[in-house]
């Protein structure tokens, strides 16, 4: 099978993630096998158990004043609206309002998808062809029709593009058949390709003629068929979005949103205090506190599908051996981790960088084959000793870091830390994409590392981050056996033939102590009291066109 590197870009989208946290129960889910579909696919819905919390600050929505109009405070200012190249959090959130995809996953939920602009779909016999039927009068915003044209050149343009490719790197070729078929041919059997084209980068549907007429990132080719379209990009970076007047499927509540960028977090705070936004959910714990409050404020928290640790080169010396980095997952204090970095908001209790809820997690983890290294720094120290290290041998190290404040403090901690077992770190702090290339290029000896597993496409995201090769792989491993497994996985379309598959992956991972993880990392989204918010469990984009007024829904975020 042939394997793809894991593209620079995408890996810096998903490096970057904000920090704030992940995880929760729930249940993996498969789709293919011959037959039929119209009403969604095989995937089966998931509520995640733990902690997760989503409560009206206040406890109800007296006193909420609903409006069609809001505001969301953006991170970042946003360069590009296009979902093959989104950069990032907010580039797919506004992605996710003015283009839609083939299926759609209803308020994020990713168990529960449906046909959308793909009306129904059907695969062959031996699952490697997929028959989509489009679905017929879908105008485009500037009132073109939506035909099977559009559908290839944009499945097609997602596999070239450098932040979409990896996803479907099983597809082989797309051809429409006419108008309003498409197929799509596989090299291999793929469980969850459904997923895949439910996602908001993936799966979405731009204007072949938007694009070609008036050229790659020009404002005039921003043209989708989502609810939305965009009405301006103004010159201090805010961009609106209004709600598209000939839009096929139901009205939403929401009729027109803006993105205003506000990167500083206490800025961010201020205006959300004064009623200048609607949604937040980036900030300080100070803030939150103070918001939460007021009563004035729905605040969600849940634990993401997220975490963040060490990254370990396994290739450089000393760590190519076996017991420096058991030696290192003995030394790191998780727990003061996370109150130093997370104040203490996230979870010590994941076993591996991916999500728990990730395929083969829990059945390892039940069955005890997932390898726990409890803290114990003399123990870590006895093991560097024996291995003739101490006082008069200690190992300078070059620790690489991005630039945001969570990482450097990461980087602080970590220097005090494995300073104790004879580990001198220098810190070496850089802006992101440096950071990337670095890693990338495997020129480092330990680093920040964030990272997150859509559960529902464990058997792509597996390969991404353990597979020999692919840029995401940060801690620079090849294990033969666990290449074997993840190839493997990638075609299994039985789940629980997957899960075992990646229970023994994951026994292998963390045997070898191949990552340092410390801490999943938890969310925050404030909305303006009795707005519902929807956001991904990973990386946080919302979908506006979900929101809406009302009693808080529990299952609006930790459905899952």
């Amino acid at each position: 099978m042939k394997k793809k590197v894991f593209a620079l870009a995408f890996a810096l989208v998903m490096a970057l993630g904000i920090m704030l946290t992940a995880c929760g129960g729930g249940t993996s889910s498969s789709t293919g096998g011959g037959g039929t579909s119209t009403g969604g696919d095989a995937s089966t819905s998931a509520s995640t158990g733990g902690d997760d919390v989503s409560t009206p600050a206040g406890g109800d929505t007296d006193g909420m004043v609903t409006k069609d109009n809001i505001t969301v405070a953006s991170q970042y200012i946003v360069a590009k609206i296009d979902p093959q190249y989104g950069a990032g959090q907010w580039e797919w959130s506004i992605n996710r309002g003015v283009y839609d995809s083939l299926f759609r996953a209803p308020k994020m939920d990713y168990y529960a998808c449906e046909p959308w602009l793909a009306e129904s779909y059907e695969y062959s016999d031996d699952n490697l062809d997929m028959t989509l039927t489009l679905r017929q009068g879908v105008k485009f915003h500037d009132g073109s029709e939506m035909t099977s044209e559009d559908v290839v050149y944009s499945l097609e343009r997602a596999m070239v593009s450098a932040y979409t490719s990896p996803a479907l790197q099983a597809v082989d070729s797309v051809e429409a058949t006419d108008d309003y078929t498409v197929v799509i041919h596989m090299k291999y059997t793929f469980p969850v390709m459904v997923e895949v084209l439910a996602d908001y980068q993936f799966g979405a549907i731009v204007s072949k003629n938007a694009i070609e007429t008036y050229g790659e990132g020009s404002q005039e080719a921003i043209v989708g068929t989502g609810p939305y379209k965009l009405k301006e990009w103004s010159a201090d970076n805010n961009i609106t979005l209004e709600y598209f007047e000939d839009y096929w499927a139901d009205e939403p509540e929401i009729k027109t949103v803006t993105y205003r960028a506000i990167p500083d977090y206490s800025a961010a705070a201020i205006a959300m205090q004064s009623g200048e936004i609607d949604v937040l959910n980036y900030g300080l714990m100070a803030d939150l506190k103070s918001m939460s409050e007021t009563g004035d404020f729905t605040v969600n928290s849940f634990l993401r599908d997220h975490t963040f640790g060490l990254a370990i080169n396994n290739q450089l010396e000393p760590f190519n051996n076996l017991e420096v980095r058991r030696a290192i997952s003995h030394a790191i204090d998780r727990d003061a981790v996370n109150d130093i970095v997370m104040e203490g908001t996230g979870s010590t209790e994941t076993l591996a960088r991916t999500s728990p809820r990730g395929e083969g997690y829990y059945m390892a983890l039940d069955e005890g084959r997932l390898t726990k290294y409890e803290y114990d720094v003399e123990k870590a120290k006895a093991m560097m000793e024996e291995l003739g290290y101490g006082e008069d041998n200690r190992v300078p190290v070059n620790f690489v870091s991005p630039s945001s404040s969570a990482a450097q403090n990461f980087a602080a901690v970590m220097q005090e830390q494995l300073g104790k077992i004879y580990l001198d770190l220098d810190i070496e702090v850089m802006e992101a994409s440096s950071y990337i290339n670095r890693l990338a290029q495997g020129q480092f000896g330990l680093s920040y590392n964030d990272s997150g597993l859509m559960p529902y496409f464990s058997p792509v995201l597996y390969s991404f981050q353990y597979g020999t090769g692919n840029i995401y792989n940060r801690d620079n491993i090849s294990i033969p056996e666990v290449d074997a497994l993840l190839e493997q996985g990638l075609s299994e379309l039985d789940k629980d033939a997957r899960n075992e598959i990646y229970a023994e992956m994951l026994e292998i991972i963390t045997d070898q102590a191949v990552t340092g993880v410390c801490v999943q990392t938890r969310a925050f989204i404030i909305s303006t009291k009795g707005l519902q918010v929807y956001p991904d469990p990973v990386m946080m984009p919302s979908a506006v066109y979900d929101m809406h007024w009302g009693e808080h829904d529990d299952n609006a975020i930790t459905a899952r």
